[in-house]
């Protein structure tokens, strides 16, 4: 725990705050982080359904919706992040937002290659297996080294996404297939080392015994990068199918 002690703020400050509570307060579970994130998980799909259903009898109120949700849910996952006691309403309203954009981006997706969609929330499924029995096991151990390279990676890789934006913006060049192949896979590969930071984010506030708000922070956290990877997957998914076809 010294490590995200020392160098996670928004963490240092939520543990500072829960050893002000008195020695009885209710202590954060496992059991209730899977509950909050099965709560999160539930408003994604209701966003979903709901901005689905809004395109189809009201398109209208629909777009309006969409807009408003893809300039808010940026700013309700930034506070939920770095307010916890905040991450209960703003990470629903987030999550509300966010079901919309999952919702029409899955129906586009699946009209152009069908059986993407199944095939992404089962690729996300196993993913988030496979890093949580490595994550139990004691194969991949969060550390300082890790969550270091883990930062220099998301840096290095979103520099690298700037520049070749720009390039293909200024000098007017295509990228091909094999070339997003690779930004697909490595954007991938960084969600899930972000699933692995969020499985010790958990553990550190079960076993640190934090107070049961902090449940909602780090159930969050992790829906969050679920819902991002499956974003990622959907696309790169969708390009093999309709490639294959």
């Amino acid at each position: 725990m010294n490590f995200f002690r020392s160098h996670n703020p928004v963490y240092r400050r939520a543990l500072r705050d829960s050893e002000s509570y008195s020695a009885d307060y209710a202590a954060a579970t496992y059991g209730g982080v899977a509950r909050r994130a099965m709560f999160f998980i539930a408003m994604v799909l209701l966003g979903a359904l709901g901005g689905l259903w809004l395109m189809a009898t009201n398109p209208g109120v629909f777009t309006t919706m969409l807009m408003i949700s893809l300039f808010t849910t940026f700013i309700f996952a930034l506070i939920a992040f770095m307010i916890p006691s905040a991450a209960k309403v703003f990470g629903s309203l987030y999550c509300l937002g966010e079901g919309m954009l999952v919702g029409v981006v899955s129906l586009a997706f699946e009209a152009v290659a069908p059986g993407a969609v199944l095939a992404a929330l089962l690729s996300t499924f196993v993913v988030l297996a496979i890093v949580v029995t490595l994550f139990i096991t004691g194969v991949v151990k969060v550390t300082g080294k890790f969550v270091r390279f883990l930062m220099i990676f998301a840096i290095s890789l979103l520099v690298s996404m700037l520049l070749l934006f720009l390039i293909s913006a200024v000098m007017g060049i295509a990228f091909n297939f094999g070339i997003s192949l690779l930004i697909s896979a490595l954007v991938i590969f960084l969600c899930t080392l972000y699933l692995f930071f969020d499985l010790e984010m958990i553990r550190q506030v079960v076993e640190g015994g934090a107070p049961k708000k902090m449940e909602w922070y780090v159930s969050f956290g992790l829906v969050f990068t679920l819902v991002w990877l499956y974003l990622e997957l959907l696309p790169l998914l969708a390009r093999l199918f309709s490639n294959r076809n």
